[in-house]
């Protein structure tokens, strides 16, 4: 997708968004078969690298988004305060930025308020992007402690409802060992 095509798109999305604002948002998807997150490794905008398979054991919301989507910046301050309502849970946040730069990342982050306290890495190339399947920005996938997909959005979503926290802590509450019987995970990647 270019990146033109994915102004456009943001656009038009957050023009629905304004100019609808009581018509329901993307809800999460739940995916059954949950197939293996495509694993990466990427770094933040300090430079310490984060591997996805690495974070085993914990439940991992990864959003890709950009700072010239605007549906994107608008779901940044309920992505922050769910990760201050999760942050002393089994809970990892990574806000990945797609096709950016790191100059444009900080201007971004400076201009928030509250500020951003979860993990932003950088995807200034798409290396890893590509390997999602992103139909648009703002992408959500979330995995479960086995770095498994279990849900997908497209869109912006205000991430800190009762409904939303609810999902999360379930999948925070499943055992780390799968039962028996369990089929192996799948490492196909996830279809939205």
């Amino acid at each position: 997708m270019t990146r033109n095509r994915c102004v456009w798109t943001s656009l038009l999305i957050g023009i629905f968004i304004v100019v609808l604002p009581g018509q329901a948002l993307p809800d999460l998807k739940r995916i059954e078969q949950r197939p293996m997150a495509p694993d990466f490794t990427l770094r933040d905008i300090d430079g310490t690298p984060y591997r996805l398979h690495k974070l085993r054991g914990k439940v991992v919301l990864v959003n890709f988004w950009a700072t010239w989507c605007p549906p994107c910046r608008a779901e940044m301050p309920s992505l922050q305060r769910l990760w201050e309502r999760l942050a002393d849970e089994d809970f990892v946040l990574l806000a990945v930025a797609v096709n950016e730069k790191p100059p444009a990342i900080r201007k971004f982050l400076r201009s928030m308020k509250p500020s951003l306290r979860f993990t932003v890495l950088l995807d200034s190339e798409m290396d890893v992007a590509r390997y999602w399947p992103l139909k648009g920005l703002p992408a959500t996938f979330i995995m479960d402690k086995h770095s498994r997909v279990a849900y997908i959005t497209h869109g912006a979503l205000n991430w800190d409802t009762t409904e939303v926290i609810t999902q999360l802590r379930q999948l925070i509450a499943e055992p780390l060992t799968p039962p028996i019987g369990t089929p192996a995970p799948s490492d196909k990647p996830p279809r939205g």
